[in-house]
């Protein structure tokens, strides 16, 4: 999907006709710069210059009906919720299915009968689960009109429908939306003198942009193909919708079109997987036939997300198989729509600021990335060719990650999702008890059932106790009462919640009180040490794994994983309590805080490597397999002191040594975007022909050589999960804000080629050495670092609170949007700043705040200093 930067430059200096000399050397110097990663101009000017004669100030597409004969045809449904009720200016939405299994995935096109069409995809439709398709689009006229859609197969490129018209309504004002109109026009090729790129742009329906004459229908990605037209713009833009007038008369029209974007002026394009379905993590891997229906007339209209850019194009990558030998894609008119800014914004220059933007909405909120089951709270579940960033998965071992990054989002649809699973959640029995005729712990699953001795346990699901019907995760409890901690102090409509009840008629303060005393008590948390007396999750080879990390079973008995969690869910009960005013209670808990981060410190501190160990085992046998992210967690956590955070880096970046590990130095961030997951690969430490590997015996992903799980092979042995890095920026922002931004930036750089749209297989089939992509939406929390310990915007028992970090070369550094205590906040902190302020415009409270001071947003949007 890339180009060099150097024929980019030739491009745009052999297709911007007309442009001044002066102008074009600039645009090259500025792409080089961007190139180079350099900072190109103070922040807030345009980096892109652009003299005044190639300002286009454009007029919107005069749209004009399809003259695609549409047949009818059977099998797609077509939904319209609200057909007296759509408003100009406001989102609509048509919902169309397959009545009929297909094999491999469909995208569905709306006709929306004022000359524009939309599309969407992939999604399934499978005998078993036929999904529901969404399909946007805001109306600019009031009108009636009638819809229609079809859908096509990306396996065979069979196009069923067209379905007959239904009728829609709409009222309101003319709404033109924030059309971008400092463009310079961009192509690949144009076939000569009345065809040029500028055409585009020129507000007529009679001209067009052609390109040069290619060759026949060829593979997909070859040079001969790809042709596109398109615009950078004056500046940074955050996206809202594009639009495309295709010809009526156009002799062929391509097959697989895509959709790209850039952030650096042409270098490096991203495609945007709703209008194309071949991933940068599935090239070589999957290839689909679109057999896009021909527009002939109609104009694209293409929601964008709120993806970042200064550039967009739409590019012809394959033609049909019965085209002619000779091929040009022509587009009449384009017009792109976005407001200026991006959502993240410091004082770095160049395209810094819109990638950060476009890691979080890919990753965090992920409102781009496809869904094959239409399902925000699945967690990424597509089939293995479309995975992409993902929202949310809504169980609970997910719920602390989920509620970081939908409570102060906006996000309402996942955002309700994600209370609703904290609602939803139960306790009840786990499994074990202890037979005092024997006087050991025993399994006995009839204790699911409940037990007044141990129905404290938060269960996995609402209805399954076991992660996987296999495992019982003694975070779950932590991760409850931390999420609801998170949830309530960021107080968007909070009102009810510790009221509500789930289906089992539990009450959720009551809930997350169990919780804690199934903790205190039956874990003997009491004592400063949570220990998991569950004889399956013992700590040793033949045990089971008790966290999200499912493979790895040393995590049991005395687990510092597990007491990370237990440390920071004290710390969240006693916010709750005195978020309710019971402030004895919160006081016990900060006592009791204080007891288990010394105990945490005595017990699993090891002064010799100056790292924290990973666990010991029920046999009282000391492991340390070098768990990177354990020490991450803990440094974040706030349980290390700055001394040991300072020996925590300096291992981790290379700077000591520990010999007797599998990864030194360098090698432990092999992977550049997060750090391997252990330091000591699982096969060099065996008992009884075992090792501290889930998958023993299992030899598809085994630890033996050769195997998925082989050191390096997997994400949780010598591998890497993306997620990790939050904890590791994290905890490096409180040793101080240079070590936090020297491997943020390191993330950033690898962002900047591919988005991080990358999927390694070591073996065939393995997708699981870095994983980032697909059934991770944890990987949202990486950008996310860069808001809570960066920036340093936190919810708490006082406010919201703004402890900022900020490197010595960063100058400012702010979020436009986040949601408080039911309002709209956009928040700045700078370092030439010495008094806050927060003005209101446009419903949004604007606060500025100086950095390197700790400060407060009080409900009623005043500002205090602590």
């Amino acid at each position: 999907m890339r180009r060099t930067n150097r024929k980019n430059i030739r491009r745009t200096a052999r297709l911007l006709t007309g442009m001044k000399r002066a102008a074009l050397c600039l645009l090259c110097i500025t792409l080089l710069a961007g190139a180079a990663g350099c900072k190109i101009t103070p922040a807030g000017d345009p980096p892109i210059p652009v003299s005044g004669n190639e300002v286009h100030i454009m007029n919107g597409i005069v749209y004009e009906p399809t003259k695609n004969l549409q047949k009818t045809g059977e099998h797609v449904v077509l939904t319209v919720p609200h057909p007296n009720g759509i408003t100009t200016g406001t989102a609509a939405a048509a919902y169309v299915n397959l009545d009929i299994g297909t094999e491999g995935c469909n995208y569905y096109v709306v006709d929306w009968g004022d000359g524009t069409w939309s599309y969407n995809g992939p999604f399934a439709s499978e005998e078993s689960y036929k999904v529901t398709a969404e399909v946007y689009h805001t109306y600019r006229k009031a009108g009636e009109y009638n819809v229609k859609a079809c859908s096509v197969n990306l396996t065979a490129g069979t196009l069923y429908g067209w379905t007959e018209a239904k009728a829609v309504k709409v009222s309101g004002d003319d709404f033109p939306g924030d059309m971008i109109a400092d463009v310079v026009p961009i192509c690949s090729s144009f076939a000569g003198e009345g065809f040029e790129c500028e055409n585009i742009a020129d507000g007529s329906n009679a001209t067009r942009w052609q390109s040069e004459v290619s060759g026949a229908a060829a593979s997909e990605d070859s040079e001969g193909v790809e042709q596109f037209v398109g615009y950078l713009f004056d500046g940074y833009y955050t996206l809202d919708t594009l639009e495309i007038k295709f010809p009526a008369d156009a002799p062929v029209f391509p097959s697989n079109i895509s959709v790209e974007y850039t952030t650096d002026g042409g270098r490096v394009w991203y495609m945007l997987p709703h209008y194309y379905y071949v991933l940068p993590n599935s090239e070589g891997y999957y290839s689909c036939v679109m057999n896009f229906p021909d527009p002939m007339g109609a104009t694209l209209s293409l929601p964008l997300d709120g993806i970042a850019a200064n550039g967009i194009r739409v590019k012809c990558l394959t033609y049909p198989a019965y085209s002619p030998d000779n091929n040009s894609f022509s587009v009449e008119e384009m017009r792109a729509y976005g407001t200026k800014g991006t959502f993240f914004f410091t004082s770095y220059d160049g395209y810094y600021n819109a990638d950060l933007s476009n890691m979080w909405t890919i990753f965090g909120t992920a409102k781009t990335e496809p869904r094959v089951y239409n399902a925000v709270g699945n967690g990424g579940q597509n089939p293995a060719e479309f995975r992409a960033g993902a929202t949310m998965t809504a169980s609970i071992e997910w719920t602390e990650w989920n509620g970081l990054q939908l409570d102060w989002s906006g996000y309402d649809e996942a955002l309700q999702i994600h209370v609703n699973s904290l609602k939803k959640a139960v306790y009840g029995g786990d499994g074990w008890y202890y037979d005092e005729e024997k006087g050991k712990y025993v399994v006995d699953k009839s204790e699911y059932k409940g037990n007044p001795n141990d129905d404290g346990f938060i269960w996995a699901t609402s209805s399954a106790p076991q992660h996987l019907d296999a495992q019982n995760h003694y975070t779950n409890n932590s991760a409850l009462i931390i999420a609801s901690r998170d949830y309530l102090l960021t107080a968007n409509d909070t009102e009810g919640f510790l009221e509500s009840k789930n289906a089992k008629g539990q009450v959720m303060l009551d809930k997350l009180r169990k919780a804690m005393e199934y903790m205190l008590v039956n874990l003997n948390g009491e004592s400063g040490l949570m220990t998991i007396y569950d004889p399956r999750n013992d700590g040793t080879v033949r045990g089971m794994a008790s966290n999200y990390w499912d493979s790895l079973n040393f995590f049991g008995y005395n687990s510092a994983y597990e007491n990370i969690l237990f440390y920071q869910a004290i710390l969240a009960m006693g916010d709750i309590e005195a978020f309710i005013g019971n402030t004895s209670e919160a006081e016990r808990y900060a006592a009791l805080a204080e007891k288990v981060k010394a105990k945490f410190n005595s017990y699993f501190w090891d002064n010799s490597k100056g790292r924290y160990i990973t666990s010991v085992n029920v046999k009282g046998d000391v492991l340390d397999f070098g768990v990177t992210f354990v020490n991450f967690m803990a440094v974040s956590a706030g349980l290390a002191s700055q001394e040991q955070a300072q020996q925590i880096y300096d291992w981790v970046d290379g700077k000591r040594i520990i010999k007797t590990d599998t990864s030194t130095g360098a090698d432990i961030y092999n992977f550049k975007v997060s750090a391997r997951s252990n330091t000591v690969a699982v096969e060099t430490i065996e008992e009884d022909g075992l090792h501290y590997w889930w998958y023993n015996g299992h030899s598809f992903a085994d630890v033996l050589p050769g195997q998925w799980g082989e050191y390096g092979n997997q994400m949780q042995n010598g591998g890497t999960i993306f997620y990790t890095s939050f904890y590791d920026v994290s905890g490096r922002a409180l040793v101080s804000g240079d070590l936090a931004i020297s491997r943020f930036n390191t993330i950033m750089e690898e962002f900047h080629k591919d988005s991080l749209r990358r999927a390694p297989r070591p073996l065939p089939g393995n997708f699981y050495q870095v994983s980032i992509v697909g059934e991770f939406p944890e990987s949202g929390l990486v950008p996310l670092s860069f808001l809570t310990a960066i920036i340093g915007v936190n919810p708490d028992v006082k406010g919201l609170k703004i402890d900022s970090r900020l490197p010595s070369d960063m100058d400012f550094a702010g979020v436009s949007e986040y949601n408080y205590a039911n309002r709209k906040y956009s928040i700045t902190v700078d370092k030439s700043l010495t008094e806050p302020s927060v003005t209101l415009e446009g419903g949004v409270y604007n606060v500025k705040v100086p950095a390197g001071r700790t400060f407060y947003i009080t409900a009623d949007s005043r500002i205090i200093e602590e």
